[in-house]
C-alpha cells in the first residue's frame, strides 16, 4: 500500500513538472515542531507547547506562472519536500503536578518518549496576490497550502522506573499501549505562510503548517479508544518554519 502511495506522488509531481516549463525554486527550511500526542491530558495546552522539537528540510518549487500568458496559473506553486522532524515527549499538566505524590503521578512523571519522522511529499500553494516569480508584484506574497505526505517514523517509549509493560512502571491506561518501533504512515497538511523577496533570485519564507497523521502510533503510544474515550484523534504536529529560497528560473 505504501509503495502505491509513493508511486502516486511521483507520477503526479512528474506530470506537473512536465506541464509547467516555467519557474523553479530550491531552498531549505528550519523550524520548531509542536507535537500533539497521547502524552499528557487531552486538551491541555502545556502538553502541546512543551512537547516540541526541531524540523529541517529541503524544498523544491515549480511555479505554473508564465510571463507570456496571464491566467489562473499565476496564483499557484507546487512544492515537493523532504523533511525531518524530531520531538521528545513527556506528560505535562494537572496529573503530574508536584503536589501529586501517588503511584499514578510518579509513573506518569517517569514516562519518556521520542519520535523521529521523515516526510516526503507534495503540496499545492495558492497565492491570492499572485506569486512573486515575475518580480513585478508585492515584496510580501502570502499563501495558503494543502498537501499530502508519506511518513516514516521511529518512536521510542521508556520509563525512568524501569521497562514499561508492568504495573510497577506503567499506569493501567498505558499497559499494552506503548511501542518502540519503526513504521510508515501517510498524512495530510494545511498551512499558511508568506514569502519575502530579497532580490531577483533570493527570497525568505515563513511557514506555519498543521500535519495530521493517519496513525495514532507516531508517538509510540495508543491507549485503547473503546475504554479511554478521550483518545479521539490520531497524532498531529504544528510546525513553524523559516527558510531561504533561491530562484533557478
Amino acid at each position: 500500500m505504501m509503495r502505491k502511495y509513493f508511486y502516486l506522488v511521483v507520477i503526479c509531481f512528474s506530470f506537473i513538472s512536465a506541464k509547467s516549463q516555467y519557474y523553479h525554486d530550491i531552498g531549505f527550511i528550519v523550524g520548531n515542531t509542536f507535537f500533539a500526542s497521547d502524552y499528557g491530558e487531552a486538551g491541555n495546552f502545556k502538553n502541546f507547547y512543551a512537547n516540541n522539537g526541531i524540523s529541517v528540510g529541503a524544498v523544491y518549487y515549480i511555479s505554473l506562472e508564465n510571463d507570456l500568458q496571464r491566467s489562473w496559473k499565476d496564483y499557484f506553486k507546487v512544492r515537493a519536500e523532504l523533511m525531518f522532524m524530531h520531538s521528545n515527549l513527556q506528560h505535562h499538566g494537572t496529573w503530574v503536578d508536584p503536589s501529586r505524590t501517588g503511584l499514578f503521578a510518579n509513573q506518569l512523571r517517569a514516562m519518556r518518549g521520542s519520535t523521529n519522522v521523515g516526510n516526503v511529499g507534495v503540496q499545492l500553494e495558492f497565492y491570492p496576490l499572485k506569486t512573486d516569480d515575475n518580480h513585478r508584484g508585492f515584496k510580501c506574497t502570502p499563501y495558503g497550502s494543502i498537501g499530502f505526505q508519506l511518513n516514516g517514523f521511529a518512536s521510542k517509549s521508556s520509563s525512568t522506573l524501569g521497562p514499561l509493560g508492568n504495573l510497577i512502571t506503567t499506569p493501567v491506561k498505558y499497559l499494552n499501549a506503548t511501542r518502540s518501533e519503526s513504521a510508515f504512515t501517510t498524512s495530510f497538511s494545511i498551512g499558511a505562510g508568506t514569502r519575502y523577496r530579497l532580490g531577483n533570485y533570493h527570497s525568505l519564507v515563513f511557514d506555519a503548517r498543521l500535519l495530521r497523521f493517519n496513525s495514532d502510533w507516531v508517538d509510540g503510544m495508543n491507549p485503547d479508544r473503546t475504554i479511554y474515550t478521550e483518545n479521539k484523534a490520531n497524532d498531529y504536529s504544528l510546525t513553524l518554519s523559516f527558510g531561504y529560497i533561491y530562484l533557478l528560473m
